[in-house]
């Protein structure tokens, strides 16, 4: 049996509700029966002070409650003080929010691919809405932007902060808490204030944009565009489809999990790790297998089993069709120069040839 060897050498991977017109009740309270002690307290207070959104007629906000699409055009309309067509009769009551909004280009029809505007509104639409209201970039007829460039920049401008563990949930509704929220952030970057923006959140959108979160956790830009194939030989395939990078300092970091099922080592508290996303697919009974070397320390593979010769991880054995999982490394803080440079200038080696993965310049 013949048997593979693919060398990664040390320059590896050092390498936002409102209501509709009979849902909320005007009211001089600027305090709800529900609010004390919500995470969106001052945020709900700041908006009512406002004057863009309103309790209900119980005295409750209702800070859970989700928020349509019609509803959350109404209060970015309302919050940067479009000016409103005049209403007719007949019409649905936000029709002259949503003509506003279209007018500024802040909302475009073709925005929602299904359901209506009465349908509930997601994170990533509302990010979409959020963008444009602060961008006059994206208010320019014709400028458009997919969908994962959008969670990134919504993320990048402090816009969006992540749920849980840095979660981007695009798909997810949004609350009149979370609406609210939104829009005070809009109210101020369109002040020219900066917001702050949640690291882990914005390296999830990263990765999901470029398959790295290198530029966000190191500030390095990516050279190469992800994901990467090379043909090993003529029968064996390796696509590496993320790159992920986080710091043993970071305790809370969620990337910890990749390493759940994998060999631990006591001494790489500091370190930086490197979780390589790898496919291989086989057209043959062939053995392959990585090989690190250079001060990088393989950490492990998820779902395979490391040999007890901690520097290679079989990767496969007679297998044929396709393998995939994370290939983690690690590189001590403490390095020598080498070291150092190989993070600055990451880069893979595959079959004799270097890869330049990211670069400071």
């Amino acid at each position: 049996m013949k048997r593979l060897r693919t060398t990664f050498t040390a320059a590896l991977i050092a390498a936002a509700l409102l209501g509709t017109s009979n849902a909320f009740i005007p009211t001089a309270k600027a305090s709800f029966n529900d609010v004390a002690g919500h995470w969106a307290e001052a945020a709900i207070n700041a908006a009512v002070t406002n004057g863009y959104v309103d309790g209900y007629e119980d005295g409750s906000f209702k800070p859970e409650q989700n928020v349509s699409r019609a509803e959350f055009i109404k209060l970015v309309v309302s919050a940067v003080k479009l000016s409103l067509p005049e209403a007719k009769d007949g019409e649905d009551w936000y029709t002259p929010y949503v003509t506003a909004a279209k007018e500024k280009n802040i909302y475009h029809t073709e925005d929602f691919t299904s359901g209506d505007l009465n349908t509930q509104i997601s994170r990533l639409e509302m990010s979409l809405i959020s963008l444009r209201a602060t961008r006059e970039d994206m208010q320019k007829e014709g400028v458009l932007m997919d969908n994962d460039s959008v969670m990134f920049n919504a993320t990048k401008t402090g816009l969006i902060q992540g749920l849980s563990r840095g979660e981007l949930g695009p798909d997810k509704p949004t609350t009149r808490a979370q609406s609210v929220t939104i829009i005070e952030r809009i109210l101020k970057l369109n002040k020219g204030e900066t917001l702050p923006v949640d690291k882990t959140a914005l390296g999830n959108a990263e990765i999901a944009l470029r398959g790295t979160n290198f530029e966000t956790a190191y500030g390095l830009r990516q050279a190469v565009t992800l994901p990467i194939e090379h043909d090993l030989n003529k029968d064996i395939k390796m696509k590496i489809k993320e790159i992920i990078f986080f710091d043993s300092s970071d305790k809370d970091s969620p990337y910890w999990d990749l390493l759940a099922n994998s060999e631990r080592q006591d001494n790489l508290d500091n370190s930086y790790y490197f979780a390589y996303k790898i496919e291989f697919t086989t057209e043959s009974e062939r053995d392959y297998n990585l090989r690190v070397k250079d001060n990088f320390q393989m950490v492990g593979w998820l779902s395979v089993t490391s040999d007890s010769s901690r520097g290679v991880s079989v990767i496969g054995s007679n297998l044929v069709g396709s393998r995939e999982g994370y290939v983690i490394f690690s590189l001590t803080k403490n390095g020598t120069e080498y070291q150092r440079t190989a993070l600055r200038n990451s880069a893979y080696t595959i079959n004799q040839k270097d890869v330049l993965l990211f670069s400071n310049e």
